[in-house]
């Protein structure tokens, strides 16, 4: 089986489990089947359960607990979106620009590897960006994209729409993106890079885009400043 199979088959799992989950049928704090049952439900390896496990987990829908096994947390808000940062700042009538402060290769360490679906240590291309609206920094974020996915990402992108540069340089078009929101207060970076104060409320957003396919192209990290009128998300249904 192709990686890319493999991908589709965990992400259809994923999608049965989280159907079951919003229609009752794994309630709030009930306990999920084991791994091995999940295997003979789905007629499925165990890496495939654990993928798609994975990701419910990291978009706080489930959470494993030692010795216990897997439970079904409460609900939390999600966002999906396929639109980029640049169209998002475009579409409000700002101008839209990101710099581009470090770009360097990592090791996939837990839990980048599974985020990426790629093996530990493999090399990563990591990203760190401020992307503003007329000047002003709204936003910092951490990029990462496998090495294999896009060689050499970190030698030639130098600005603009990173999903513009790896759809014309690399072929790879995001299909979708997972969205997560939550409420923090600026740090020291987010003081240095968004000229917010130390404390002050923020708002921090993981995003976990994808290929048509399902195959995990990026994962980042970032922290919107808290002092901005608004933000307008559009959704799509």
């Amino acid at each position: 089986m192709t990686k890319r199979q493999n991908s589709s088959l965990y992400f259809n799992i994923k999608e049965k489990l989280l159907k079951q989950i919003q229609t009752g049928i794994y309630s709030v704090g009930q306990k999920l089947p084991t791994e091995a049952e999940l295997c003979v439900m789905y007629n499925a390896s165990r890496t495939t359960i654990r993928l798609a496990l994975n990701e419910l987990e990291f978009q706080g829908i489930l959470e494993r607990i030692q010795g216990k096994g897997t439970f079904v947390k409460r609900k939390e808000l999600q966002l999906i979106q396929t639109r980029s940062f640049t169209e998002d700042v475009l579409m409000q009538g700002k101008e839209p620009r990101s710099k581009l402060l470090e770009a360097k290769v990592i090791p996939a360490e837990t839990p980048l590897d599974e985020f990426l679906h790629i093996p530990p240590s493999a090399p990563i291309n990591q990203l760190l960006r401020v992307r503003y609206a007329d000047n002003e920094p709204l936003l910092y974020e951490r990029t990462h994209i496998a090495w294999s996915m896009a060689p050499g990402l970190i030698n030639d992108y130098k600005d603009g729409s990173l999903f513009d540069f790896l759809e014309t340089k690399y072929n790879l078009k995001v299909h979708r993106a997972v969205e997560q929101l939550k409420p923090v207060l600026a740090d020291k970076i987010a003081k240095k890079l968004l000229h917010v104060k130390e404390g002050s409320p923020c708002l921090q957003i993981k995003t976990f885009t994808y290929l048509s396919d399902n195959t995990p192209l990026e994962y980042s990290f970032g922290v919107f400043r808290g002092d901005f009128p608004n933000y307008t998300i559009e959704r799509f249904f």
